[in-house]
């Protein structure tokens, strides 16, 4: 796990939040940040569709 990872986006996760959004990301080949802005995205468009804001 990269030193980056390790802090992350999640300002109000626990060390666990973080290391578990640090094996999704390595399975996605994605940084922790591009995971959460791709899955934000999905469930957004899940509940509102391609409506932007």
């Amino acid at each position: 796990m990269s030193k980056t990872r390790d802090k992350g986006i999640i300002a109000y996760g626990t060390e666990e939040d973080r290391k578990k959004l640090a094996v999704l990301a390595d399975t996605y080949r994605v940084s922790g940040s591009e995971l959460i802005i791709k899955m934000v995205r999905e469930k957004f468009e899940q509940l509102f569709g391609n409506s932007s804001i």
